[in-house]
């Protein structure tokens, strides 16, 4: 495993988690082995993400109708860096939602 790409999308999903996430909530990390894989998981209190917007969520330039809650401006790319860097190291990316009640984005890396 990168520990560099790791800290990379990482960071990527912690940034995208406080963007849209209200002041004063909770995000949570949380890394879980299931067999031959790791799970990190980030999880946010923000606004959820449709299931619309989650057809799109990891494609480059996207914008989604989910606006960030301080007024912070997107590139729309983060999203799509994570999952071509999460692939590189034979992983898989997604995202678990329902509007109104929050993100979790887990990456599924395999262990050395």
């Amino acid at each position: 495993m990168d520990e560099q790409a790791i800290m990379q999308v990482l960071e990527n999903l912690l940034s995208n988690a406080i963007k849209y996430s209200p002041l004063q909530s909770t995000i949570t990390v949380q890394i879980r082995q299931y067999g031959t894989t790791m799970h990190l998981e980030v999880q946010d209190e923000g606004p959820g993400i449709s299931e619309k917007d989650k057809k799109k969520l990891f494609k480059k330039f996207t914008r989604l109708s989910t606006k960030s809650t301080g007024g912070e401006s997107s590139n729309g790319l983060g999203l799509s860096i994570v999952k071509k860097m999460v692939q590189a190291m034979n992983g898989a990316v997604w995202c678990e939602s329902e509007v109104g009640k929050g993100a979790t984005f887990v990456v599924e890396l395999p262990l050395a």
